[in-house]
């Protein structure tokens, strides 16, 4: 069975005259007899009957006519949703944002480019921890996570595709009563005997890694670590005065008066990074990271 041959009985059923259904399939009389004809072997039943004088449905041919004009419906109704999609007319994508995140610094630019083109789309933005952003990527929760680049460590590599977007420093976070606080700038040896507040290797292996590793490059290994379930929990403890962090500089927010972060002498950036599931084909994804790189936005 194909549609053209749905076609063909279509036509044919609501003129009940092969002859102007042939007309206005522009095909000649004995390609639609045939078509008819061939429908009708397939499945099985007689769908007209034809006389020299009329033709018209069988009670198989009248059930047909009305399931197959909602079928028909429904195909166009789905090449004309599939047409928006690509050109950005409608759909939705639902956002996550790794917690504390400063994301004024480039969601709104890429937002506002997005829905000054695509009007019709829908958004909807979550944020969470970075066990909670893995969890609702694979679980389908969210389209996009925007998180850490270490953290990609704990995603399964196969199944997903990440790109960078955006560049930050880390940056050495005490608390504003610590007597490093009236210093310029951090070297690592002045932290060897401070106590180390790290995310939770449960929580995320990747961001535990990435301090260890931060501390090891620069030649020393933390006397003592504490461990936090979140960013944020990273930041109560240092307030409380717990102990030290390295916390990239666009998480910690310029209106948080009891804390202070000072810049390490010579390190490397920190990345964060769109991730989203392979086998995820929402057209919404593509166009969102064409205006998350810096240059489209």
């Amino acid at each position: 069975m194909t549609i053209f041959q749905i076609k063909c009985f279509l036509n044919v059923a609501e003129y009940l005259n092969f002859t102007e259904a042939a007309n206005h399939l522009f095909v000649a009389q004995s390609s639609l007899s045939r078509n008819i004809s061939n429908l009708e072997e397939e499945l099985g039943m007689q769908l007209f009957v034809r006389t020299k004088k009329y033709v018209r449905l069988t009670p198989c041919g009248a059930v047909l006519y009305e399931e197959f004009s909602k079928l028909l419906k429904l195909g166009e109704a789905a090449v004309q949703k599939a047409r928006n999609a690509e050109l950005g007319e409608n759909g939705s994508i639902v956002l996550g944002v790794i917690e504390t995140q400063r994301s004024e610094n480039f969601l709104p630019h890429t937002l506002h480019a997005l829905r000054e083109k695509h009007p019709n789309i829908k958004i909807d933005i979550i944020s969470g921890n970075f066990q909670e952003l893995r969890e609702s990527l694979m679980n389908g929760k969210i389209d996009i996570a925007l998180t850490l680049d270490f953290d990609l460590i704990d995603y399964p590599t196969d199944d997903i595709i990440y790109q960078v977007f955006f560049e930050s420093a880390p940056k050495c976070v005490i608390s504003k009563a610590h007597p490093l606080a009236k210093s310029d700038e951090i070297h690592f040896d002045s932290l060897s005997t401070e106590t180390m507040i790290a995310i939770d290797p449960a929580i995320s292996k990747g961001a535990y890694n990435n301090i260890v590793q931060f501390c090891e490059r620069h030649g020393f290994t933390p006397s003592n670590t504490i461990y936090a379930s979140s960013i944020q929990n990273i930041l109560l403890k240092v307030e409380a005065g717990l102990g030290f962090s390295v916390l990239d500089e666009n998480c910690i927010s310029n209106s948080n008066t009891a804390v202070l972060s000072l810049p390490f002498y010579k390190t490397d950036p920190l990345h964060l990074v769109a991730v989203w599931r392979k086998n995820n084909l929402n057209p919404v994804i593509p166009l969102f990271n064409k205006y998350l790189l810096p240059e489209e936005r």
